[in-house]
């Protein structure tokens, strides 16, 4: 979850059908709902991922964010809270996070599946908390370091243990090396972590996070397309496949998906209910993304694979 999916479309909750919609939920149900949401695209974007490779895929996908946010944030009114000053920073935020960051998410994904892409990316917790305490002087807490150990105890389960079977599907499969995996979900989720603090300043002093996410979106998308052979052949796991029309569907399914259900519904319950039940809630992505797994391709994940996911949503809990 990072920074231009949490700013998506709050216009739309006052739309008749959102709101109609949204009122026979509870916040916690809510909250569950943008999680399964997020669970639900990566499996959607796990196939032409693969097939695309990473860099490519996300480069595709960023185009249909982009145009998303910039509506949202011209509907909106947001523009006119950032100054001229905030753009260095908006870009460098949108550069880690998104550019290396959600690049780098996609790459371990295309590697290494949703499942152990989603379990590494709960790293960016302890990641934003250390950076917190660097760049912020934020306290960190007997319980941050127990929420740590928590995420990278479960991880280690999840991954090492997860899948003995040697499952080859395309959810499991390990394309290449799986440390080379890891090493690209690990800087994806440093890379969200960095993002996110580098725009920590500019929000608050007010700025629109609607405004931020379009700008950051809009600097990152250009800067991919500036150089795609580049990151092409640094990132991708495959070589170059055409790109189909289901793979267009499945790109803009996957923004849709995650970021005008899960986002509403992730504003939704923000808007109603306690803040830190409603951010624990929403990080059970990893957990709840194991029984639509499961549906999808007939098979029940591995008893470690639930444990560790389990204890990387506790241990998230701790660092909120």
């Amino acid at each position: 979850m990072n920074l231009e999916d949490l700013a998506f479309i709050s216009p739309l909750l006052h739309f008749p059908f959102y709101a109609c919609l949204l009122e026979f939920l509870s916040y916690q149900l809510a909250a569950l709902l943008a999680a399964t949401s997020w669970a639900l695209s990566s499996l959607i974007a796990a196939e032409p991922s693969r097939r695309l490779g990473g860099a490519r895929f996300c480069r595709i996908r960023m185009l249909y964010v982009s145009v998303m946010l910039t509506t949202a944030a011209t509907i909106s009114g947001g523009w006119s809270t950032l100054n001229f000053s905030d753009t260095a920073l908006v870009a460098v935020s949108g550069l880690i996070g998104i550019f290396v960051g959600d690049v780098a998410l996609f790459t371990a994904m295309a590697r290494i599946g949703p499942r152990r892409t989603g379990m590494l990316f709960t790293l960016n917790a302890p990641m934003a908390a250390i950076g917190g305490a660097i760049f912020f002087e934020e306290r960190l807490s007997v319980s941050s370091f127990t929420g740590s150990a928590l995420i990278l105890f479960g991880i280690t389960l999840a991954i090492v243990f997860g899948n003995p079977s040697g499952e080859t599907g395309v959810f499991e499969r390990i394309q290449g090396s799986l440390f080379v995996g890891i090493f690209w979900a690990t800087i994806g989720a440093l890379g969200q972590a960095g993002g996110a603090l580098a725009a920590k300043p500019i929000l608050d002093d007010g700025a629109d996070t609607l405004a931020v996410a379009a700008l950051r979106a809009l600097i990152a998308t250009a800067a991919m397309w500036l150089v795609p052979e580049q990151t092409d052949k640094l990132t991708r796991s495959v070589e170059k496949t055409p790109l189909l029309k289901h793979d267009q569907l499945k790109l803009a399914t996957s923004a849709l998906i995650a970021m005008v259900c899960g986002m509403t519904l992730l504003l939704y319950a923000l808007g109603n209910g306690d803040a830190g039940i409603v951010s624990i809630l929403s990080a059970t992505t990893p957990v709840l993304l194991l029984p639509l797994q499961a549906v999808v391709t007939k098979k029940m994940p591995l008893p470690f694979a639930w444990f560790g996911a389990i204890l990387a949503v506790l241990g998230t809990s701790f660092l909120i």
